[in-house]
């Protein structure tokens, strides 16, 4: 009978907890972000969705380490009208550019990753979102990692570009270039990033297995429990 119970409270909890509705979170950058991979800064709260990363830049650029949820859900735009031009790039795991944006299309001073575009990752996992000010830009050993005006002067401002810059094929080593801009507030909204403490929390299928398995040992134990009742009956 005990442990038909303790499987009844694990399979009670579990319910609960899967019934728990997600909160999206917001970050706001306390210490200054790195510009490199090693001194990127990490969100690695609690997993749960993040709608926006708030943050100050000081001539630089900033870092941050995400969680993407994969499927071509990930973007993220400048919002609420930045202090400076700015620029977004997203690398994976490794450092290996993804793509970038100079200006949204239709805005000035905006930048926008978007969601369901030919560079958009469906794969989940870590990634690297990368802001700073026009003409500061990316780089690996062998140069700027996404293709820029003057290098590519058939760049439109406004295109989304993958990492096919001199330098597109090797990692993120910095950032170099003209700092134009002193810097400023920021905020970019985003969807399809989770923080990146992603590894805590099981998925629904796993939640259904474990249910699955305490069924399943219940079942046998209750009729383990009533063939003994029915030998002893037999006997006396």
């Amino acid at each position: 009978m005990k442990k038909l119970a303790q499987i009844t409270a694990i399979s009670v909890i579990v319910a609960g907890l899967s019934s728990v509705p997600a909160q999206a979170a917001t970050f706001t950058e306390s210490d200054d972000a790195g510009e490199t991979l090693s001194t990127a800064q990490i969100l690695s709260t609690m997993p749960m969705p993040l709608k926006s990363i708030s943050g100050m830049l000081s001539g630089d650029a900033d870092l941050f380490q995400i969680f993407l949820t994969g499927g071509q859900t990930f973007s993220a735009t400048t919002v609420g009208r930045a202090d400076f031009d700015t620029q977004l790039f997203l690398f994976d795991k490794d450092g290996f550019g993804v793509y970038s944006n100079d200006e949204s299309t239709g805005s000035i001073g905006q930048s926008t990753l978007p969601m369901n575009s030919p560079f958009t990752p469906t794969k989940s996992g870590i990634y690297y979102l990368g802001i700073s000010g026009f003409d500061y830009d990316p780089v690996s050993d062998k140069g700027e990692i996404f293709p820029d005006f003057p290098d590519f002067p058939d760049v439109a401002f406004d295109a989304v570009v993958g990492a096919t810059g001199f330098g597109g094929d090797s990692p993120l080593k910095e950032f170099d270039g003209a700092i134009l801009s002193s810097g400023g507030s920021y905020t970019i909204a985003l969807t399809g990033v989770e923080t990146a403490g992603n590894t805590s929390i099981p998925e629904p299928s796993s939640v259904l297995g474990i249910l699955a398995l305490g069924a399943l040992g219940a079942s046998r134990l209750k009729n383990q429990k009533n063939n003994q009742k029915t030998g002893n009956s037999s006997a006396s």
